[in-house]
């Protein structure tokens, strides 16, 4: 044995400051119950005391300074711990109970340490114990380095007598056909083809991640600093932080935890009435009035959530002359010419382009007024007198600065490599080394380029673009014709009053307001850019600002010709866009709109609620009548609601859901969502497609319309768990508890899960609810939704379970196996292979099922039959030999909406170590994501 001089780890002021406080403080013994025990007590007489401590807090009697002292003299331990002394010195040395967690933990780590100390003494031992085999030393060790945070009693070996009789019991229990070889599943024909899950079996459920929910690699997605990125791009940078609805139908940010490439796939194009649009799979859902639904569920003239506003700005900031100027040339400019172009009839227009574009060094604003009839354009080209000025000031700086280092032309020409005539031609005026040489000869002197050309190389070059055109090339715009024009990134993450600003001015070129004599008020703009078009279609619901876009034919020179027109007809939408943006050259125009809008009382016929809100209002309201209803609520037409006919507006529905006391259809009523008419559903081939895992909300703003993004091992584990009342424990390294807990309740009480996760449930749901917390509550299922876990965590857990329980084992439920953690230092291959033998090693030592779910592999849709093979298991090679029973899950509508097996889902046995392979065929509910069998409904899920 190893022999150590040092004292063993203790910490005596710590153990002192917990005793002292369980005596000061009457709660501190209720903070430190469950984090200590006696044995971690370095010194005896400390550990009797809080033995005495812990049976008073056990019986329920206070741990205070007398009523130890009498629990101690009556076991006769109070001259053994130091007498009445001892406690008083522990009371005194103690002035708070406030740091009593960290003084546990101290303590406890020292204990943890002596054990281990101990246990590498007796592990030293096993090693000189050579006469003993190595796998059982090493075994050995094993169990007692797993005995420090473990405590669980060791069968060892077991005479076969024992063994052959408990075989016996359950073969008389089998033919007498009492039970199942194994565990039963829940899913009588899968039990029949596996004799229920067996004991000591590694079990794989395999299926494809996300269900096929995707998007088109080309989505857009609005970030947290206001910028526009694809789906694409996120998917391959694997960090966002974008918009999601809550429960409230409330905006937030959040981060995806999983971005997934689901291959090529059949996408269809939903365009809705406001001309948004999204292209996605079949199986994607949206959001309607009744919850999520799947687009294959989905027709034309359905209403799907698209935001009402996205309250995100950057915070990005640049001149206002540039964003003034970025504006005019966008709405009314020429980026394809030799030179920028602006052109314009309004000289008011025309005189606030001239005065801010003049910010721009080394320009010249050349008007041209060639045509007579010809709106008047100006360009903006290069000041060659400017350029001549300063290339002189070039000149003379750079002679002084060459002079000033005592450097020759020579020498600096053989550095720059170039000519010494160049030198002596840059120091005269003559010409100017190109962009490259420049940089170069400003490091070389080591000068700020700045004390060279003040105003950038451009205003000193006399070929060169000049500083306007430069500007527009990093912006990645110059060039684009009229129809392909589009608003820069930068202008997506501008703070708010500069986004403001620049709406101003691009709607100040092709806006428009209007009011006709019907004081109705006409607000639009107009331009042949799609794309153009869309952006500022986004960038106006930033103001809480709805605009309609639609595609029209103008004629343009006796030609037609296609436009792109935004409408804004929503009072409330031209109100927010007058307050916050206005049009510049205007504003008599927008004064009587003001005025217009001022006098007429709000109505809208287009950001209604859809009429099948009626339904949830007649749960809600119960046997009430509706004229009883509508009269409490302060509705003047309350004998006539039009119910069931008449779609509602958010401040009847905000009046009838206070009636109510309905919180959910109040949050309706003040919601962020603008229900959107699909007007058509359009197949647009095949596409590479991505999809998001979204935490708890499950849904993400892509193109600003609101899309969303484990039942069947879920199933098995609660069926195991509510029949056999065996204890389960479920390790979901992707659902938080929280979300399981709500899958689980919503297939116990058979209400829609979506319903539940935004509280649109009635009060005639509250039984069926609380029958099923009642039910749920007694199951002994366990779950932990630690990410990122290893096997050795759920080793130890499940062993941990296991003493506790002190009794047969259901089973381990993992979702899902490509989602824990290796050992980080070999390839992930030989990773998962440790990972599927430890699982298999698991399942033995507790004698219970583990099933582990799984992902396949995009070959599955490379291929005409989609029903998934053994091959199509990611790293399927040590998945396939560890496991003794592999399952894999087949929808035939997610690949085929015709298909006559709508709602069925196939289970596929692909390998069965001890039976027959085959089969099985269950019904599946998405709304309760719930599994039952063909024949009876009775099943859970």
């Amino acid at each position: 044995m190893v022999i150590s001089q040092a004292l063993p780890p203790q910490n005596i002021e710590a153990e002192e400051s917990i005793l002292g406080g369980i005596l000061l403080d009457p709660e501190a013994m209720g903070r430190v119950v469950d984090l200590i025990s006696p044995e971690a007590f370095y010194v005896q007489s400390h550990k009797e005391i809080y033995q005495a401590a812990l049976r008073l807090y056990g019986q329920g009697e206070p741990t205070d300074f007398l009523t130890v002292k009498s629990t101690l003299e009556d076991y006769n331990l109070l001259e053994q711990v130091g007498g009445l002394n001892k406690l008083t010195q522990l009371l005194d040395r103690t002035v708070s109970a406030v740091n009593i967690d960290r003084y546990a933990a101290l303590v406890m780590d020292k204990y943890l340490r002596r054990q281990l100390i101990s246990a590498g003494h007796e592990i030293v031992d096993l090693g000189f114990e050579t006469s003993q085999q190595l796998e059982i030393v090493l075994d050995e060790s094993e169990k007692k380095i797993f005995a420090l945070t473990q405590k669980r009693p060791q069968e060892g070996l077991i005479p076969l007598s024992d063994t052959i009789i408990k075989t016996f019991n359950e073969l008389e229990k089998l033919q007498e056909q009492t039970t199942l070889p194994g565990i039963e599943s829940g899913f009588y024909d899968l039990d029949a083809i596996t004799g229920g899950l067996q004991r000591s079996d590694l079990i794989i459920i395999a299926g494809r991640p996300s269900m096929g929910k995707c998007l088109a690699t080309n989505s857009e997605i609005i970030l947290a600093d206001g910028s526009l990125a694809t789906i694409s791009d996120i998917y391959h940078n694997r960090q966002a932080k974008l918009l999601t609805l809550k429960n409230n139908f409330k905006f937030s940010l959040t981060e995806p935890s999983h971005f997934i490439d689901d291959g090529i796939k059949p996408v269809f194009r939903v365009t809705t009435k406001l001309g948004r649009y999204i292209e996605t799979t079949l199986t994607h859902p949206y959001l309607t009035i009744e919850g999520w639904q799947k687009l294959s569920q989905l027709k034309p003239g359905n209403k799907i959530a698209i935001p009402r506003k996205i309250n995100i700005f950057g915070t990005q900031k640049i001149p206002d002359y540039k964003v003034k100027v970025l504006a005019y040339l966008i709405g009314a400019g020429c980026l394809t010419k030799k030179s920028p172009l602006f052109t314009n009839k309004n000289p008011l227009l025309q005189k606030d382009f001239i005065k801010y574009v003049e910010n721009f060094k080394g320009i010249k604003i050349i008007k041209d007024d060639s045509r007579e009839r010809r709106t008047s354009s100006f360009y903006i080209s290069g000041d060659l007198d400017l350029i001549r000025n300063n290339r002189q000031k070039f000149a003379d700086s750079l002679k002084k600065i060459i002079k000033s280092q005592n450097l020759s032309n020579q020498k600096l020409a053989d550095i720059l490599k170039v000519s010494v005539s160049s030198i002596y031609n840059w120091q005269k005026g003559i010409c100017v080394p190109n962009e490259t040489t420049f940089y170069n000869l400003c490091e070389i002197l080591k000068v700020d380029s700045h004390e060279l050309d003040p105003y950038g190389i451009a205003s000193i070059r006399n070929n060169g673009k000049n500083s306007l055109t430069i500007w527009l090339e990093e912006l990645g715009i110059w060039g684009q014709t009229s129809r392909h024009k589009t608003i820069p990134s930068i202008v997506f993450t501008l703070k708010r009053s500069l986004l403001a600003l620049f709406l101003n001015r691009l709607f100040a070129t092709d806006g428009w307001i209007s009011v006709l004599k019907s004081s109705q008020v006409k607000l639009g703009y107009a331009t042949v850019s799609e794309k153009l078009a869309r952006q500022i279609q986004h960038l106006l619901l930033r103001f809480s600002v709805i605009a309609k876009l639609k595609k029209r034919s103008v004629k343009y020179k006796n030609n037609p010709r296609q436009i792109w027109q935004l409408d804004i007809s929503d009072s409330q939408s031209i109100k927010s866009f007058i307050e916050e943006i206005g049009i510049f050259g205007k504003e008599k125009a927008i004064d009587l709109a003001k005025e217009s809008l001022n006098n007429k009382r709000y109505q809208t016929n287009c950001d209604l609620i859809p009429i099948e809100i009626w339904k949830q209002i007649a749960l809600a309201k119960g046997d009430e009548s509706w004229s009883s209803l509508g009269k409490r609520a302060g509705i003047k037409s309350y004998s006539n609601l039009h119910v069931g006919q008449r779609a509602l507006s958010r401040n009847r529905l905000f009046k009838l859901a206070l009636a109510l006391y309905d919180l959910s259809l109040q949050q309706l009523a003040t919601s962020d969502i603008y229900w959107d008419e699909i007007i058509s559903i359009e197949y647009m081939g095949e596409q590479q497609v991505y999809d998001l895992t979204i935490p708890k909300t499950h849904n993400f703003v892509a193109n600003d319309i609101c899309v969303h993004n484990t039942a069947f091992g879920l199933g098995v584990a609660a069926n195991i768990a509510k029949k056999e009342n065996l204890p389960v424990a479920m390790f979901s390294l992707e659902m938080s508890k929280e979300q399981l807990s709500m899958r689980l309740l919503a297939a116990e009480a058979g209400i829609e899960s979506n319903r539940l996760r935004s509280g649109r449930f009635v009060q005639n749901d509250y039984d069926k609810i609380s029958i099923a917390i009642g039910t749920l509550s007694s199951l002994p299922i366990y779950i932990d939704d630690a990410a990122n876990i290893t096997v050795t965590q759920i080793r130890s857990q499940v062993r941990r379970l296991l003493a506790e329980k002190k009794g047969e084992f259901g089973l381990v439920l993992i979702d899902y196996l490509q989602l824990m953690e290796g050992a980080g230092s070999e390839n992930r291959v030989q990773e998962l292979s440790k990972i599927t033998r430890s699982l298999k090693g698991l399942a033995r030592e507790i004698k219970a099922p583990v099933i582990a779910l799984s992902q396949l592999s995009r070959a599955v849709e490379s291929r005409n039959n989609k029903r998934p093979m053994m091959s199509d298991l990611r790293e399927s090679g040590a998945i396939e030999q560890d496991a003794d029973l592999i399952m894999m899950l087949y929808r035939d509508e997610y690949y085929n909406p015709d298909t006559v097996d709508r709602g069925v889902a196939e289970i596929i046995l692909t390998k069965h170590r001890n039976g027959p392979t085959g089969t099985v065929k269950l019904i599946f509910q998405p709304e309760l994501t719930k599994f039952l069998n063909m024949q009876n409904s009775s099943n859970y899920s």
